[in-house]
């Protein structure tokens, strides 16, 4: 039998969330408190409609506040929409409901140690954290949990569990290393037909729940800045709306969750660790809070940091925001070298652990030896019958494309990946293959053909980790491992080009445990509240779990929108430009 959603917001019967998403339709707009040189007023204006703005608005909804969300795209969902919809959620209500303990402590220590590896100290009593950057975790760890069982039981959200390992399951702190990763449920005539990614179904179920509760939306619509009145509290923002530009007024305070600033090429030049090529954030992560903020005294923390990943360089190349990157290579019989013909990594770590791989300098030879990496297979890896969800960007049998080169032998494979180089030089800073590569591919096919034949890799320990067990596909017949193979002796032999990528950027303004924007003096400015990638990150480097992204953005954006919600409502404002 079919379930059925629950009540009050039964998905099935709510208006389309695409019409929703297209809404321009006129507001509580008439104020006269508040004069006529505001288009539009509002308790509560969220900016951004991923995960983190759309629950904002929902909560804030739900707490009695009228709520318009303004979105710089044409279409609701931001960088959450193309994403796969995980939530990783500490101590949910179905690792209760199984009786699985998620000790607060443990989870605590095995997030702090992975966020911030070099400060952790097990006996200090902040986990030798800064304090403020511990009370952050702490308040995810008691809050994610508290946001799904409202959202859930009020019938915002459909759930399930998934049993992926969290992606640092060896370590000793994770005494609860599965249980923690949610996805949304299908109900019933829900996607009406339509095959749509798990991160568009949760965008659409939330945006079913804004629908009931009266939340507007107005897209086409970019922040330019924000206003505040004499008193420094900021009132509303100035909007550009189509050919328009409008001032759009709040009354409670304004919630920014508008992703990071990954598709803006000079801020990620300026602040990330390394150079990285685009990624899976939506095209509008372009940064717009941070000079807003900054403006306004803000302080920025975690820029540094991203959700790291790989993709493939000649698609960056035509669209810095890529519809996919390369999340968990494919296959056993591969591996990956840099311009030297040296394996550097471990091929099946996750995407946020490979993508920093690339970062690593070689001061003697003053580069970037990983800048670009070079994925190496064989026709049995493109010929195997086993389907997979990670088959991207290994064509299948009989498919040709051209970001895949491919040559009889090595020493062919390795002229062609030169020329091809050569042809994509301006973009790349010039890298070539050393002339070492071809005798150090031999060595490299070798070693790796003599572990593979072993299911042992002694210098990776690829396929070891519990997140690549749950992963990994069944061994061939007779193989040792799934995760690893001997390439073949006879080509045709296949190279995709990798560089670095990332889902999207982690740092922004830094915000407290109420999801309140801090100033130079880590007072809040009142009225501006930020959650998600926007903001700076409470996870630091880590990438605590499959959903590490949309579990902090939905559990902030929720406090976000509480908050606002209980805020006093301005009846009019002093307009200070």
């Amino acid at each position: 039998m079919p379930q059925q959603a629950p009540e009050p917001f039964r998905f099935c019967e709510a208006v389309y969330p695409s019409k929703a998403a297209r809404m321009q339709t006129q507001l509580i707009d008439e104020d006269k408190e508040w004069g006529s040189e505001w288009t539009r007023v509002a308790d509560v204006v969220v900016v951004g409609s991923g995960v983190a703005g759309l629950t904002a608005a929902v909560q804030a909804a739900r707490a009695g506040s009228t709520v318009l969300v303004l979105e710089r795209a044409l279409l609701a969902g931001g960088t959450t929409a193309k994403s796969g919809g995980v939530l990783w959620i500490p101590n949910n209500r179905y690792m209760r409901a199984r009786g699985l303990v998620d000790d607060r402590s443990d989870a605590i220590r095995y997030m702090a140690k992975s966020a911030y590896p070099t400060h952790y100290n097990a006996q200090h009593p902040s986990l030798g954290l800064p304090p403020e950057k511990l009370r952050l975790i702490e308040t995810f760890y008691d809050m994610g949990h508290v946001a799904i069982d409202a959202l859930v039981d009020d019938g915002v959200l459909a759930l399930e569990e998934i049993f992926y390992p969290d992606y640092y399951a060896d370590m000793p702190e994770d005494t609860a290393p599965v249980g923690r990763a949610l996805k949304p449920l299908t109900w019933e005539g829900f996607r009406r037909g339509i095959d749509k990614l798990e991160g568009q179904i949760l965008i659409d179920q939330l945006l079913a729940a804004c629908e009931k509760l009266g939340v507007q939306f107005q897209t086409d619509s970019r922040v330019l800045q924000l206003l505040k009145d004499p008193q420094g509290e900021v009132i509303g923002a100035e909007v550009r709306a189509g050919r328009r530009t409008e001032l759009m007024g709040a009354r409670q305070g304004i919630v920014f969750a508008t992703g990071g600033f990954l598709h803006n090429p000079k801020l990620a030049l300026e602040y990330l660790r390394g150079p990285v090529m685009g990624g899976a954030a939506c095209e509008g992560s372009t940064g717009d809070f941070i000079p807003m903020a900054t403006a306004l005294g803000a302080s920025l923390g975690n820029m540094t940091h991203a959700w790291w990943s790989q993709l493939v360089l000649e698609l960056a190349l035509r669209n810095r925001s890529t519809l996919r990157d390369v999340y968990s290579p494919y296959g056993d019989s591969m591996l990956m070298v840099n311009r030297h013909g040296k394996r550097v990594m471990n091929e099946k770590a996750t995407y946020n652990e490979r993508g920093q791989v690339h970062f690593h300098w070689d001061a003697g030879a003053r580069e970037y030896p990983n800048h670009l990496l070079f994925w190496l297979f064989d026709d049995a890896l493109v010929n195997n019958p086993q389907p997979s969800r990670f088959q991207f960007p290994i064509p299948t049998p009989g498919e040709t494309l051209d970001y895949v080169i491919s040559a009889p032998t090595w020493a062919q494979l390795a002229a062609k990946v030169s020329v091809r180089l050569q042809q994509l030089s301006p973009h790349t800073g010039g890298v070539t293959l050393d002339n070492a590569f071809q005798v150090n591919l031999q060595a490299t096919l070798e070693r790796f053909n003599t572990m593979a034949l072993a299911g042992n890799d002694l210098d990776f320990a690829r396929g070891e980790s519990p997140i690549e067990k749950a992963w990994a596909q069944a061994p061939r017949p007779g193989a040792a491992s799934g995760a690893m193979h001997p390439l073949s002796d006879s080509g045709p032999y296949h190279c995709i080009i990798l560089a670095a990528a990332a889902l999207d950027t982690k740092g922004g303004p830094i915000t407290d445990t109420q999801a309140r924007v801090l100033d130079q003096n880590d007072e809040p400015i009142p009225g501006l509240f930020g959650a998600g990638n926007c903001v700076a990150s409470p996870a630091g480097q880590a990438y605590w779990g499959a959903g590490g992204t949309i579990g902090v953005a939905l559990t902030y954006g929720f406090i976000a929108g509480q908050q606002a919600a209980q805020r006093p409502r301005r009846m009019g404002a002093e307009l200070q430009l």
